[in-house]
């Protein structure tokens, strides 16, 4: 059960969320993956049934098709932070969205509560 605010109380929490948008640090869109791989040369170790290297990636989709992007590992902990900057901001947008409709949906019950007592006054 959704708790009952007012339009401004609502106003007041999207400005507040609009602030936080503004401590955004860099961010990508797309996914991070962490995974390992063979390097291809023949006399490493990883082609002989040994650890394989680690590997970094950033996958994210593009005209609808997927695209990956090699990640250094030197800078993987970097982009993986990045990742998780545009997720956040994606949450605080979509809180945003979410409370300027119920401001909307507020606005017109208003509206039509006023419109209907507004009438019922003229009408005596």
């Amino acid at each position: 059960m959704s708790e009952k605010v007012s339009i401004n109380v609502l106003k007041m929490r999207v400005r507040a969320k609009i602030k936080e948008l503004g401590n955004a640090k860099p961010f990508i869109s797309g996914s991070f993956i962490r995974t390992s791989r063979k390097c291809g040369n023949p006399n490493c170790q990883c082609a002989n049934g040994g650890p394989k290297h680690p590997c970094c990636m950033l996958s994210s989709k593009v005209k609808g098709k997927t695209k990956g992007i090699y990640i250094p590992v030197a800078i993987a902990d970097e982009v993986e932070s990045w990742v998780k900057e545009h997720q956040r901001i994606k949450k605080i947008l979509k809180e945003i969205d979410g409370m300027n409709e119920q401001i909307i949906r507020m606005y017109v019950t208003t509206s039509r509560a006023v419109n209907k007592n507004r009438k019922k006054v003229m009408d005596r």
